[in-house]
């Protein structure tokens, strides 16, 4: 079963392709998060969580709808990550939560999408888009031929600063810049 949570469409789309290319089910879990709603869902195939990456880690709120909600079945989960430009280190802290929830870490997969982070960056025109979503397809294939194989996902080491975006860095950023005070 496909999870995902989409502020703007990215992961979203994402979530659609490996949903159809594995025909398998999905469900956008945003709803679930803002009503607390932790029931248990079942599924007999791997779970895939699909996310947008917020401050090189996966967003703090889809990781504590994970530790409150019983996923059971199976106990397979992989991550496929939407960002801008890079997910850090976040596979170290989704291992971690792994292990917190009783699941078994198939891997991590970064998927670049264009850029929405539209409080601090500039967002790409409307052809820079298109070319970055189409650079995207191949990624979003191998991610796909992965998952149909039952493998898990390339192990990436990452570099000192991803390894300090997705801590330090993060544990600063998020409470400074990760909120919707402004948003209404």
């Amino acid at each position: 079963m496909i999870l995902y949570f989409s502020g703007t469409g990215n992961s979203e789309y994402v979530a659609h392709r490996i949903a159809n290319a594995l025909c398998d089910q999905e469900l956008n879990f945003f709803e679930k998060i803002k009503d607390h709603d932790y029931t248990e869902l079942n599924s007999q195939s791997p779970w895939i969580i699909v996310a947008p990456t917020y401050a090189w880690r996966i967003p703090h709120i889809v990781e504590e709808w994970l530790e409150h909600t019983k996923l059971s079945g199976n106990k397979e989960i992989y991550f496929v990550m939407t960002c801008g430009d890079g997910i850090g280190n976040a596979e170290k802290y989704l291992i971690h939560l792994c292990s917190t929830i009783g699941m078994n870490d198939r891997g991590c997969y970064e998927i670049v999408m264009p850029e929405n982070y539209i409080a601090m960056f500039k967002t790409p025109t409307r052809q820079e888009a298109i070319s970055m979503i189409e650079k995207a397809e191949p990624i979003i294939d191998q991610a796909i031929e992965c998952l149909r194989a039952h493998k898990d996902f390339p192990k990436c080491q990452p570099s000192i600063v991803e390894r300090l975006s997705s801590g330090l860095v993060n544990h600063l950023f998020y409470p400074l810049f990760v909120h919707d005070k402004k948003w209404f």
